[in-house]
């Protein structure tokens, strides 16, 4: 077992098994890049003092909490995924993003008959692996009209790509209003969400 530290260096996209000091409980955990960009981050509850998670990308990882490396390992990605309802349109087309400073309420929308997605300041305030599962939801509208499902099918994407479960669940509960219709939105994304923890 390595030693605490709170740089990791990986060589390809991996899964790491964390432990934090004995008796240390953080609250907040966050891996960013050399580059300064947040790659992972968490919210911790409890007397949590355990995690794993996926670092996607080759390169040197810094820590803002003291660790233990406890395993590395090739990159796990879920075998099982929720089945996707059938589609309710067909406009797949490669998308274009544009900035639109005007924009506000989203941090991005889609216009589904040219592939159009804005993005707005909201968008670039957010680190970059929300903006991915973002991106990914407007993606979804070109094949669904109903919100759930393009939760869905970014979610399978997402993780698919290496993405953790967490951060997209942070990106629906703190991205949305808790309207009621949004509470269910989030409701559906945990069912879901666990049927990949198979």
């Amino acid at each position: 077992m390595a030693a605490e530290s709170n740089h990791i260096y990986v060589a390809a996209p991996c899964t790491i098994y964390i432990k934090f000091p004995s008796g240390v409980f953080p609250r907040y955990v966050e891996f960013k890049s050399i580059s300064d960009e947040v790659e992972y981050f968490r919210q911790l509850f409890g007397k949590l003092n355990r995690i794993k998670l996926n670092l996607i990308k080759e390169g040197d990882y810094y820590c803002n909490q003291p660790f233990d490396l406890v395993k590395k390992v090739p990159i796990e990605i879920p075998k099982d995924f929720p089945r996707l309802p059938m589609s309710e349109r067909n406009r797949w087309k490669p998308v274009t993003y544009v900035d639109n400073p005007e924009l506000t309420g989203t941090p991005a929308r889609i216009y589904t008959q040219t592939g159009i997605i804005e993005h707005g300041p909201e968008y670039y305030r957010l680190p970059k692996c929300v903006r991915v599962f973002i991106d990914l939801h407007e993606q979804g509208h070109l094949f669904y009209k109903t919100e759930e499902y393009c939760d869905l099918w970014a979610l399978i994407n997402y993780l698919r790509m290496g993405y953790n479960r967490s951060t997209a669940y942070w990106t629906l509960c703190n991205i949305l209003k808790k309207t009621p219709a949004n509470v269910q939105r989030i409701e559906q994304l945990v069912f879901n969400i666990k049927k990949t923890q198979k």
